[in-house]
């Protein structure tokens, strides 16, 4: 039940103890839905299939067990337009979710999300630094300065001023906005880059395009682009590799 949005708001969960552990606490991996999405595609064996996924990295020793939890942001692309979807996202379901749930966030905090939801991912991430570790972007649709006309967000009343899509509101949202305050602040995430190179929304160069900034900056991230489109095959490998690497470099 949402204050802030005056209505219920679906999520799905990832536990991984069974009844008699259920007294320890996890860190815990948040996952954004890309458009057209909801709470259950991370969940879905044919998409994001992420109990599997951890289940296996877990049985063989690459990640320790955690917590995952998606909910249901519909098509606001986590912004503050039609509903407040990022002053609930941090103000509201974190804590919810950290308060409800055997969660320890000082044993990791991670957020992650395939296509607008490594858009929400990129911004929560810059507009929290010290609350992640790691962000996971998976094709992030962070175009800057605008999205091609293929791109979702043109179709959406987030981005749109009277039915059409608006240049204005775009540059609002872009995370280019929020950089300066990121790079004051004292604690960063290492952030996790990856597209595949056959991705027909043309996401290469906005990953490129972080990565140079990045770069030039010295803000920790990896970086990987891979054979594969924008599609659930390329992000499931991808958040692997991704979850591998961020738990090989803790040991």
């Amino acid at each position: 039940d949402s204050k802030i949005l005056g209505k219920k708001v679906a999520y799905e969960i990832y536990l991984p103890f069974k009844e008699n552990d259920a007294k320890i606490s996890y860190p815990v991996l948040y996952l954004l839905h890309g458009h057209g999405g909801d709470e259950t595609n991370w969940f879905k064996k044919e998409q994001g299939n992420i109990p599997f996924i951890l289940d296996s990295l877990r049985c063989i020793e690459k990640v320790p067990p955690m917590v995952a939890v998606s909910f249901d942001a519909e098509n606001s692309w986590y912004v503050d337009r039609k509903e407040k979807m990022e002053s609930f996202y941090l103000e509201e379901f974190i804590p919810f979710m950290e308060a409800n749930y055997p969660i320890d966030s000082r044993q990791g905090r991670y957020i992650g999300g395939n296509s607008a939801g490594g858009y929400g991912s990129l911004r929560f991430a810059l507009r929290r630094p010290d609350w992640f570790q790691s962000v996971i972007l998976l094709s992030p649709a962070s175009y800057e300065p605008l999205p091609p006309a293929i791109s979702s967000s043109r179709k959406i009343e987030a981005f749109a001023l009277n039915g059409v899509f608006n240049d204005s509101i775009w540059h609002h949202y872009s995370y280019t906005r929020l950089w300066d305050t990121f790079r004051s602040s004292d604690k960063k995430p290492t952030f996790y880059l990856s597209v595949g190179d056959d991705d027909v929304y043309n996401i290469v160069p906005v990953v490129t395009t972080l990565q140079q900034l990045m770069f030039h900056q010295q803000i920790p991230y990896e970086l990987r682009i891979t054979d594969g489109g924008h599609d659930w095959i390329c992000w499931r490998a991808n958040i692997s590799d991704a979850l591998v690497s961020i738990f090989s470099e803790r040991k």
